[in-house]
């Protein structure tokens, strides 16, 4: 332009962020997360019977790790969410009997 080198940038307005929203704890019979962060680890299966203060899975967030446990006694009955997933605070990660 007026015999100057421009420099032009076209932002391709489908191009967005995608963002993955997971299902919210919200029954008695659900086990979410406390905190953000990345869902590293998943201690138990569907079938498990757990006692309370059982280790359920462990989230990662900020280099600290925080390992989540059974508030009582009961069967886990699905998991949910996979190890690597990156939760928000009150994902769904067990559903419980």
């Amino acid at each position: 332009m007026n015999g100057q080198t421009r420099s032009v940038e076209v932002a391709d307005k489908k191009a967005g962020v995608k963002k993955i929203a997971h299902t919210k704890a919200t029954a008695d019979t659900h086990i979410g997360t406390p905190l953000q962060g990345m869902l590293s680890k998943v201690f138990v299966k569907p079938g498990d019977q757990v006692k309370k203060n059982t280790p359920l899975f462990t989230i990662e967030a900020m280099k600290m790790e925080t390992t989540i446990t059974a508030p009582k006694d009961f069967k886990i009955e699905k998991v949910v969410l996979a190890e690597g997933n990156l939760v928000e605070a009150d994902d769904l990660v067990l559903e419980t009997n």
